[in-house]
């Protein structure tokens, strides 16, 4: 209890700036000890799933909420100067007729698929098995502007980059750069298309564009691409669910449909190839290749979707009382009650354990999380145990910040505090973990 208390007054010390008027500071200029930023043009307030109206009282812990960064010491503008600052500059991309050509080298291409399938696949399980056949094809074939080409050369790419030890690596082996410059000069023929492969292209792109085929019954005697379809549909709001959140992005509504959309069935396979395809792949794969059962694949993406569909309908323990916001203990406890729910019904080869803080690390931690070579079921495992210390940060965070607000250690109760400085340092050291086995989404750990 005393070592709580210390780390309250220590961050009471460090954001004693909320003195000075911080919703005043919101939306000026930064002052001069915070970090210099490119100009922008205006800044996009209305492009938040956050309200800067009613909730700016509160800082929310997401890098969007300017209150948060204001607490922090940081530039309340944050998220939109990354926003800026992510888009793709066009001049950097190869105009079309400039785009290189190149002749696909098979074993280079199919080791690239097996990286994809290896390391990839199973974070947006968005391919049928008749995938790898449609590859396969496209390597002995001359390649014609289509959809289908796009998506070969697409899947190419993630896989080059993903066989490589880091992107420093890629970039200097240059192969996913012929692929994705041949695939961006398609995108045209995938605009134009209303097929499954185009939204398959555009989920890969990490699009949300794809979600319009979506609102029609296209595909609703097909059931196989159908299901296909549905695991699109859910690889989209994942995606857009995990960007937009943490930084300003505007939404593509694409939550409207979430109690519409089945989710994706379990009886069919989910694999990118056929089962009498899976030796040629793996035969030009490392012997020591570390790939993820199917039915584990389909276990992880359910239980993402759960997590997500979760933080999205109440990620805090905060009510609404005179036009303020208050933490709310039992609000905390059905939260957890949820939480805790959610954990229990995940299949044992994908439930962790849950961390002793009082038993200290080894001093060589993070050496040894970096090093070692990581299954991918350890690293879906991981992925989902970082996402339950954040879920449990989000839930006691308010019980801090009103001590920090009121200055009193009965604003809350003090367990309740405890339990915030437990699961964040639960989130910490499972986000290290995670790290180096997670390519597909490293900017929003970092962002979190």
């Amino acid at each position: 209890m005393v070592a709580i208390k210390e780390r309250l007054d220590r961050l009471c010390g460090v954001i004693s700036i909320r003195f000075a008027g911080q919703e005043a500071r919101i939306f000026e200029d930064p002052p001069g000890y915070l970090p210099e930023l490119p100009p922008l043009r205006e800044y996009p307030l209305d492009e938040s799933i956050i309200s800067r109206h009613w909730r700016k009282e509160f800082p929310f812990m997401t890098i969007q909420t300017p209150s948060m960064m204001c607490l922090l010491e940081l530039n309340p503008k944050l998220a939109a100067h990354l926003v800026a600052q992510e888009r793709t500059d066009v001049s950097s991309l190869l105009p079309l007729n400039e785009a290189p050509d190149f002749v696909f080298q098979y074993e280079d291409a199919i080791r690239a698929f097996g990286a994809f399938h290896e390391k990839v696949h199973h974070w947006y399980p968005i391919l049928s098995p008749e995938t790898f056949d449609l590859y396969l094809k496209t390597l002995e074939s001359p390649l014609i502007p289509s959809s289908d080409s796009c998506l070969v050369l697409l899947v190419a790419t993630i896989g080059s980059i993903a066989q490589c030890s880091t992107l420093t690596a890629a970039y200097d082996a240059g192969l996913s750069h012929h692929y994705i410059s041949k695939a961006l000069c398609m995108l045209p023929n995938v605009l134009s298309e209303f097929s499954l492969t185009s939204v398959q292209c555009l989920v890969l792109l990490t699009s949300s564009k794809a979600q319009a085929i979506l609102k029609c019954r296209l595909f609703e005697d097909d059931e196989r691409k159908s299901d296909s379809l549905r695991r699109s549909f859910w690889s989209i709001l994942l995606i857009e669910s995990d960007l937009s959140y943490h930084i300003d992005m505007p939404e593509s509504n694409i939550w409207k449909f979430d109690d519409r959309i089945l989710l994706p069935g379990v009886q069919s396979s989910w694999q990118p190839f056929h089962e009498d395809q899976r030796n040629l792949i793996y035969s030009m794969r490392p012997t020591h290749s570390l790939r993820m059962p199917s039915d584990t694949v389909k276990a992880y993406f359910l239980a993402q979707i759960a997590m997500c569909r979760m933080v999205r309908r109440c990620t805090t323990s905060v009510i609404v009382s005179q036009g303020q916001e208050h933490y709310s203990p039992v609000v905390a406890m059905e939260l957890m009650y949820q939480l805790t729910t959610w954990h229990s019904h995940l299949p044992s080869d994908i439930r962790f354990e849950l961390y002793d803080v009082s038993i200290a690390l080894p001093n060589d931690f993070i050496e040894s999380v970096s090093s070692s070579a990581t299954s991918s079921v350890a690293a879906v495992t991981r992925f989902l145990q970082m996402q339950y210390y954040l879920c449990l940060a989000g839930i006691y965070w308010p019980a801090v910040h009103s001590v920090i607000n009121i200055g009193i250690l009965e604003a809350a109760p003090l367990a309740d505090c405890g339990r915030f400085f437990e699961s964040y340092f639960g989130f910490v050291i499972t986000a290290v973990s995670v790290l180096p086995n997670c390519p597909h989404n490293s900017w929003s750990i970092y962002a979190k």
